[in-house]
């Protein structure tokens, strides 16, 4: 799913009308632009539904982005079948950044009892639900079309990678812009050495 529309980054442009060559490039560029935020934050923001596997010990588990919990399940005897459904109300979600809005959920905590944790496998615990965001954020919508006006103009602007010429010669186009960086950086996962 793309984070901004091609009408969004033409706007950006500052282009009335676009032909077929251009709107072919803006759409490129709005997948490249895509990929490129999911790679400059460590995560993706359409929701996805998926089954994970997880290891934890205690009543806390860390997870990323987690919207929803459709089943949790536990694998109890440690033989690798999730054979133990564990209800909603012996659970909760939990966030640091729940107060900002459409955040996922970073926190699955057991109220009554623990995770399974010891024997051979470390991943003991399944939960199907959804993941990721809701809805795209806003500074992410503004990113994605910022990049993308940047990468469908640059064939045309900046030839050769060189944006202008000035007093002191050619001046290359930037590989981060600050705009961009600014935009993202609250959704940046901490890289893990």
């Amino acid at each position: 799913m793309a984070y901004c529309t091609a009408t969004e980054v033409i706007d950006r442009m500052g282009i009335d009308t676009a032909g077929t060559a251009l709107l072919g490039r803006v759409t490129d560029s709005i997948e490249a632009a895509t990929i490129a935020i999911d790679n400059d934050t460590g995560r993706t923001f359409s929701a996805t539904t998926a089954t994970k596997v997880f290891g934890a010990d205690g009543y806390v588990l860390r997870v990323s982005d987690l919207i929803s919990i459709t089943t949790l399940k536990f694998d109890e005897n440690d033989d690798g079948v999730y054979d133990l459904t564990i209800a909603a109300s012996e659970y909760e979600l939990d966030g640091l950044r729940q107060t900002a809005d459409g955040w996922p959920y970073d926190t699955v905590r057991m109220l009554d009892r623990q995770f399974p944790f010891g024997g051979r496998r470390r991943q003991r615990i399944q939960i199907v639900g959804s993941w990721g965001f809701t809805a795209v954020p806003s500074p992410i919508n503004q990113a994605c079309s910022l990049l993308a006006a940047q990468l469908a103009q640059r064939s045309t602007v900046a030839l050769f990678g060189v944006q202008s010429f000035g007093d002191l010669g050619a001046q290359a186009v930037r590989t981060k812009d600050p705009h961009y960086m600014r935009l993202i950086s609250p959704y940046q996962r901490p890289a893990v050495a």
